[in-house]
């Protein structure tokens, strides 16, 4: 019986530590990176804007984007893992997320001050690591699971990521804010 197992005793290490430093050395380049972006008006009000909508506890204007890309990167990793032998071409797109990811942290962090740390370290770092863990796992165990199943999962994946998003907001942040 094969409906949605997965066999953890078979997953590739070597992928895994590819990831973790495809990951690693993108957010190093995106936080140097982010030196030269810093001039860019557009995303610093786009930076400003998300601590607002977090503060604000606007879920619709923050969730809804990061749903749609996180879709659109489980969806590239599931047929990548699925349809090619050749998954560590999906470490450029690791690389890619990583930039964007320590461009975006240090703009949210020069341009919110206190409030863009507390959005960072609670929401933004919390909420695109699960999402890129979920990435790597649509990847690796997607392909294994049943046929009939296989193209709903990395949907069911970004449902999933979607309500722990929703929770890192609504949840832990509010009480954060409480207690601050």
């Amino acid at each position: 019986m094969r409906n949605l197992s997965f066999c953890g005793e078979k997953w590739d290490k070597r992928y895994a530590l590819a990831f973790i430093i495809a990951l690693s050395c993108s957010i190093i380049c995106g936080i140097v990176l982010c030196r030269f972006v810093n001039y860019n008006y557009y995303l610093r009000n786009l930076a400003d804007e998300y601590v607002y909508n977090v503060f604000n506890f606007k879920n619709a204007q923050i969730v809804f984007p990061h749903f749609l890309g996180d879709l659109l990167y489980f969806y590239i990793f599931f047929l990548i893992g699925y349809f090619t032998k050749f998954k560590y071409v999906s470490l450029v797109f690791v690389f890619l997320r990583g930039i964007f990811f320590g461009i975006y942290t240090v703009l949210i962090i020069s341009v919110g001050a206190f409030s863009g740390v507390v959005t960072v370290i609670f929401v933004f770092i919390p909420a695109t690591l699960i999402s890129l863990v979920l990435c790597y796992a649509c990847g690796e165990f997607c392909p294994k699971c049943d046929k009939r199943y296989c193209l709903f999962i990395p949907a069911a994946v970004a449902l999933v990521d979607l309500i722990i998003i929703l929770l890192l907001e609504n949840v832990i942040f509010r009480v954060v804010i409480i207690i601050v």
